[in-house]
């Protein structure tokens, strides 16, 4: 299980969302997440039995949502949402790396323990509401690595185009396949400080507004997937993996958001991570605003690769965030 969970604490993963692979459904199918692990950001916290549910947090706003998170997962439980949660780390919200995702899986395991239910790990993630859309989250917290799923089947799961949140009696889509990432090869990240990615209603009417997608883009975005990018991982081929994922920004549902006015800044951060020779590759992760490169860190050093990035983004008058490495979580 890729979070761990030691000593009623419990840890997991971020992710990387690189794209929705099917959104016009002409082969009865629609959505199909690839993404990755990763082991930073994560969510961190320690829980026990309490007389009422509390959480205790220095940011008031991560409190309040926690909370909401407690209640809802206590419910899918039917059990009292009586736990403390003190929280040590967090997943920034609405930056692309599945913060919701992991919250609520990690608080159902929490619950769980807890009641001494005895639920397995797959029956919590059925019973989530998570899934309806991308499964990359739920597997990034049971298994971690690269991960690929076969979407939803039109006549049976889901005959719409919506975000998770607005498809939550949708079953999971099938996990097509788990890979190791491979160790050596760093992830570099810039995180804007005051942009975030689409949630909620908003997400929705993009989704509606720029759906169905022409079947020639689902086929290019398919032909990556299939003969550039898997492959790469296989052979350990950073250019072509980078490469791939550079593709993958200019066909099919990851062009609809580099074209959305508001992320317009974040074109300067692309020039930057473009411009570093030892990075390859260069993606918007999920909705957006995290954008994603990656390194050989056999061959340059973490310290080096972000100070590089620093300097390509100060060239560019890039808007204000925060740069951090990090690596793949396979466990």
């Amino acid at each position: 299980m890729s979070s761990t969970f030691t000593h009623n604490r419990i840890r997991t993963p971020s992710r990387l969302h690189f794209t929705l692979v099917d959104m016009n459904g002409h082969l009865g199918r629609i959505d199909g997440g690839l993404g990755v692990a990763l082991e930073q950001p994560g969510i961190v916290f320690d829980f026990r039995s309490h007389g009422h549910a509390n959480v205790r947090s220095g940011d008031a706003r991560l409190r309040k949502f926690v909370m909401r998170e407690l209640i809802a997962s206590s419910e899918l439980l039917d059990v009292d949402p009586a736990l403390q949660v003190v929280i040590r780390e967090t997943i920034p919200p609405h930056h692309g790396l599945g913060s919701g995702t992991q919250w609520r899986l990690s608080l159902l395991a929490a619950l769980n323990h807890c009641f001494e239910l005895n639920l397995s790990q797959s029956k919590l993630t059925e019973i989530s509401t998570r899934g309806g859309t991308s499964g990359i989250g739920i597997g990034a917290f049971q298994w971690g690595g690269l991960l690929l799923d076969g979407g939803h089947s039109v006549d049976r799961d889901k005959d719409f185009f919506a975000p998770s949140r607005f498809a939550r009696d949708v079953r999971q889509p099938p996990l097509l396949l788990r890979y190791e990432f491979p160790v050596h090869w760093g992830v570099v990240l810039f995180r804007p400080r005051d942009l975030g990615g689409l949630s909620g209603q908003r997400e929705l009417e993009f989704m509606v507004a720029n759906t169905p997608i022409p079947l020639n883009e689902v086929q290019a975005v398919s032909h990556v997937i299939l003969m550039q990018l898997l492959p790469a991982i296989l052979e350990f081929d950073l250019p072509a993996f980078g490469s791939s994922v550079s593709a993958l920004q200019e066909t099919g549902w990851k062009r609809r958001h580099w074209e959305r006015p508001e992320l317009a800044p974040l074109q300067a951060i692309r020039r930057g991570f473009n411009e570093v020779a030892g990075i390859v590759g260069c993606g918007l992760s999920s909705t957006g605003s995290t954008i994603f490169g990656f390194f050989d860190a056999d061959e340059i050093s973490d310290d080096v690769v972000k100070a590089q990035l620093l300097t390509a983004l100060r060239k560019h008058a890039a808007i204000s965030g925060q740069v951090w490495s990090t690596r793949a979580n396979n466990t």
